[in-house]
């Protein structure tokens, strides 16, 4: 089976040649990895089934940049090289009120070298199974861009401000998933962590309340250009009670399932959810 073949079968549940593996890893990780093999040819380098790139705000992650440098991306967020990654460190939402936030300038979502990556990737690789990486799609952005506390106070307060910020951001990820379709991705990959290593960062009737009607209506919007269009959905830690929600609403594949948070027992998950295809990790903490 090629790649593409190999990943499209466990979606649809059918049998595969193999397990469909998706392995991504920092810039260290991936050196020593590179070493390691290079220094024992006899162990088997697994192949990537999965091909992605990033077309959102978490490819600001890891872009090259010194250690200690400061620099803005798209939306306006101040970024710093800390270690291995880069790390938010200014808000420019922070203090907004609703007619700021609408008036915004948000990133415009169809800038052509945003998908230089996405087009070459299809090009170049023809077996590969392709993903559309549109991670954060709306709780990361939002609290990048606002700030974690003030994020949560707009939510629990119900302001004004919550929904047009929620709004704005939802629309730009709509807009990037849209054209990834377009473009022929074989998923839309989806992600915000909500889990903590004990419970949701945020309640799930807020979540159901906020979130839940969002991703529902990007999904739907997407699924008018691609019916068939698969969506894998990550967030790190204990999301035991939303995982039922994601598949109500049309996500096919929830990663990573972190079964060392509360209630993230595979066997759990698999019982209850048969129907959901189960994307699994190492676990990189312990």
């Amino acid at each position: 089976m090629t790649s593409k073949e190999r990943v499209k079968a466990a979606l649809a549940g059918d049998k595969t040649d193999r397990v469909p593996l998706f392995l991504w890893l920092s810039e260290r990780a991936e050196n020593n990895f590179k070493k390691f093999l290079a220094a024992n040819p006899g162990i088997y380098a697994p192949e990537n089934d999965v091909l992605q790139d990033w077309l959102s705000i978490n490819r600001q992650m890891t872009l090259p940049a010194a250690e200690g440098e400061i620099f803005t991306d798209e939306w306006g967020i101040d970024w710093k090289r800390e270690g291995e990654y880069n790390n938010v460190v200014s808000h420019p939402l922070a203090e907004a009120d609703a007619e700021i936030i609408e008036n915004y300038a948000f990133p415009q979502p169809l800038l052509p070298k945003r998908y230089e990556k996405l087009r070459r990737l299809m090009s170049e690789n023809p077996d590969s199974f392709i993903g559309a990486d549109v991670s954060g799609t709306l709780f990361e952005p939002s609290y990048h861009i606002r700030g974690m506390e003030n994020l949560l106070v707009d939510l629990a307060s119900e302001s004004e401000e919550a929904e047009v910020l929620l709004d704005k951001i939802i629309g730009f990820s709509c807009a990037v998933c849209a054209e990834a379709a377009k473009l022929g991705a074989d998923w839309i990959w989806l992600g915000d962590d909500f889990g903590t290593q004990q419970a949701m960062i945020l309640s799930p009737a807020l979540w159901r309340r906020y979130f839940k009607p969002r991703y529902a209506a990007l999904i739907e919007e997407v699924k008018k250009i691609r019916k068939d269009m698969p969506f894998a959905f990550h967030s790190c830690g204990s999301v035991f009670p939303i995982i039922g929600d994601l598949k109500e609403i049309g996500v096919n594949v929830i990663n990573p399932l972190q079964e060392s948070a509360a209630g993230m027992e595979h066997e759990k998950i698999r019982a209850q959810f048969a129907d959901v295809t189960m994307f699994c990790g190492v676990d990189t903490q312990t």
